[in-house]
């Protein structure tokens, strides 16, 4: 099986729709003939429409290495994938508070500091050599952190279960025998629990995310307090994903309690002609909604 979905985007300060390959699956112990590889290969390609992106983009887990291997390598009829830069996801316990630092106030938008927010997301955007947003829809909460009266930094927390359910099916080894010690220690570490297998979990995303020049430490409260306040809403997890070269990521890796992961992400070249566009993508900022991945 294999989606090609088609989603707005920015691309080089313009707006475009831009395809995203996901759920490419293959089933256990089979392989596909080279010529139904073609022919599947072909089906996708064929939905492109001439004002898209001149690429799609898709991700891999980078645990996933024989897909990545596989992928990387070409299969007959397939776009060339291009890596384009790593992408972390943040799984945060939710419902731990934790206070602001000194100075800062965190609280929920009003309407004119969230049009202010969305204008400074629009600009960001903009300058980005790729920026994609995720659903319009689906915002259960959205968060301002300011000093004295100015905006400093907001964000929106996304319930994503409608589309997007986690389900545990099993836990190898030595992490079976460990789980009741370690949701014991998550209270002192910040870290989710582990779930009972087959406990479908809840979970929200920030998105949204913005701050003012050098207030990368009041983003970093607000996801904090964003965290704390998802539980109320039912949520179990609250997810937050980033670019690895964005300036953010630097203080969220080493900041940020919790458990994350890692995905590559590849810019899929249709034609010869547009795999010659796809050097700025790897070197510009690239802005990109873990809603819309």
């Amino acid at each position: 099986m294999g989606s090609r979905l088609v989603q707005p985007a920015w691309y080089q300060g313009e707006r475009r729709p831009l395809g995203y390959l996901c759920q490419i699956r293959l089933a256990e112990g089979h392989r596909l003939p080279p010529r139904a590889a073609r022919r599947a290969w072909e089906t996708l390609g064929a939905t492109r429409r001439w004002d898209e992106a001149p690429f799609d983009l898709t991700s891999i887990t980078l645990d996933s290495r024989a897909a990545r291997r596989l992928l990387e390598h070409g299969l007959p009829g397939q776009p060339r994938y291009h890596p384009i830069g790593d992408y972390r996801v943040h799984a945060l316990a939710t419902g731990r508070p934790l206070p602001a630092p000194q100075g800062i106030t965190l609280g929920e938008a009003d309407e004119a500091a969230w049009r202010e927010l969305l204008e400074w997301r629009e600009a960001r955007r903009r300058r980005a050599a790729l920026a994609l947003a995720g659903p319009a829809e689906g915002r259960v909460l959205r968060l301002v952190a300011r000093r004295r009266g100015r905006l400093l930094a907001g964000l929106a927390v996304l319930d994503a279960t409608p589309w997007r359910q986690l389900v545990v099916r099993g836990y190898g080894g030595r992490l079976a025998r460990l789980r009741p010690a370690l949701n014991l220690m998550r209270a002192l570490t910040g870290t989710p629990r582990l779930p009972r297998v087959g406990e479908p979990l809840r979970c929200g995303q920030v998105v949204d995310l913005v701050h003012a020049p050098g207030e990368q430490p009041a983003a970093l409260a607000l996801i904090r307090h964003a965290a704390s306040r998802a539980a109320a809403l039912g949520l179990d997890l609250l997810l937050v994903g980033h670019a690895e070269r964005d300036p953010l990521g630097a203080w969220l890796r080493h900041s940020l309690p919790g458990r994350h992961y890692r995905t590559r992400l590849y810019a899929a070249a249709w034609s010869p002609l547009a795999a010659a566009d796809l050097a700025a993508l790897g070197e510009g900022d690239l802005d990109l909604e873990l809603s819309a991945l």
